[in-house]
C-alpha cells in the first residue's frame, strides 16, 4: 500500500517570527523562505541550485542572489544537491513514520476482519467450501525500523530546532568543557559577581557537546564567538547561555565578520558598574572634551 505524502505542517507562529534569524529577514526574504519550506515539506528536500531556486521563489537571478545570502544558512547543505532546513526535515520524518505505521496497522486490521468473516464463512454447512482467492496470498507483516532523524543531518544550524529530548550518551568532552569555562570566565569579565552555578556550567558543557558534534562547529569558531560577544556592548547582555549562544550562532557569526571588515572591533564598552545615568554623563563629558 502506498503511503501518501504528508499534507500540511504546523508551525508555532510567535516562535517563527521571534526568532533572529526570521527577524532579520525582509519581506522578499521571508516570503522566499516560506516558499522554500513548503517545496521542502512536499518533496523532503530543496535543490542547491541557484537558478532553480530563484524560480521556485519566483525571483529574478539578481534579487535570488541577494536574498540567498540571508537564506543559505536557514537551508544547509543535506547532502549532493540537497539542501534541508532542519526543524522541517524532522518534522516531516515525524509525520512519515506516522503514516506508515497508520498503514501497517491499517493492514493488519483489514486482514483480520478477513479472517474473522472467512472462519464464519468455513463453520456455515451450507454450500461448497469458499476456494482460497489470489487476492488471499497477501503480503507478510512489514517491519519498518525506527529513524534517528537527528542524526540526519549533522552540521546544520535551525531556528527552532528542539533536542530537549536527547537522551545524553556520554560525558561531555574535554574540549565542551573548555568552551562552558571559556564562557564563564568571559563573562565574569565583564561582571565579576554575576552569578554561575556548578549546574549551570555543566549545561552549558552538554550544550557546547552537542554544537562540536551534531552542528559541526570547530572548537576554534565557538571560542572566537564567545569572545566577540563579550566584548562587543550589544551583545555581552544578550549572549549569557551557551544554549543563547547556539541558538544565534550563525547570527553572531555574521555579524562578527562584518564588524571585522569594517575594521571595528567593537562597540564602545561602558563602565560596567555604573548607573546609565552616569554612563551616560560619562559619553556627554567624553564628547565636550
Amino acid at each position: 500500500m502506498a503511503i501518501q505524502k504528508p499534507e500540511w505542517f504546523k508551525i508555532d507562529a510567535t516562535k517563527f517570527l521571534a526568532d533572529a534569524q526570521v527577524d532579520a529577514m525582509s519581506t522578499v526574504e521571508l516570503g522566499a523562505c516560506f516558499r522554500l519550506l513548503c517545496r521542502q515539506w512536499i518533496d523532503g528536500s530543496i535543490p542547491d541550485d541557484l537558478h532553480l531556486l530563484g524560480r521556485l521563489c519566483r525571483l529574478d537571478a539578481t534579487s535570488m542572489g541577494e536574498a540567498w545570502i540571508t537564506l543559505s544558512p536557514f537551508f544547509p547543505v543535506l547532502e549532493s544537491g540537497k539542501r534541508a532546513n532542519r526543524f522541517m526535515w524532522i518534522e516531516r520524518e515525524k509525520i512519515v513514520a506516522a503514516l506508515e505505521r497508520k498503514s501497517d496497522e491499517g493492514t493488519r486490521a483489514a486482514r483480520k476482519r478477513w479472517n474473522e468473516v472467512r472462519k464464519r464463512l468455513d463453520a456455515t454447512p451450507i454450500g461448497s467450501p469458499m476456494p482460497d482467492p489470489m487476492q488471499d496470498q497477501t503480503r507478510p507483516e512489514q517491519t519498518r525500523p525506527e529513524k534517528n532523524s537527528l542524526s540526519e543531518l549533522n552540521g546544520s544550524s535551525d531556528v527552532v530546532a528542539d533536542l530537549s529530548k536527547e537522551k545524553a550518551t556520554k560525558e561531555p568532552s574535554k574540549d565542551a568543557n573548555k568552551l562552558a569555562a571559556l564562557l564563564k570566565a568571559e563573562i565574569l569579565k565583564n561582571k565579576a559577581d554575576c552569578k554561575i552555578t556548578h549546574k549551570q556550567e555543566r549545561s552549558w558543557a552538554v550544550t557546547a557537546e552537542r554544537m562540536l558534534r551534531l552542528d559541526g562547529r570547530s572548537q576554534e569558531r565557538i571560542a572566537d564567538v564567545i569572545r566577540w560577544a563579550q566584548h562587543d556592548e550589544f551583545e555581552m547582555s544578550n549572549v549569557l547561555s551557551m544554549d543563547k549562544l547556539r541558538k544565534r550562532f550563525d547570527q553572531l557569526e555574521l555579524k562578527r565578520g562584518r564588524s571585522s571588515g569594517n575594521g571595528h572591533a567593537g562597540a564602545t564598552r561602558l563602565p560596567v558598574a555604573g548607573s546609565a545615568v552616569e554612563n551616560t554623563l560619562a559619553l556627554l563629558k567624553g564628547g565636550v572634551q
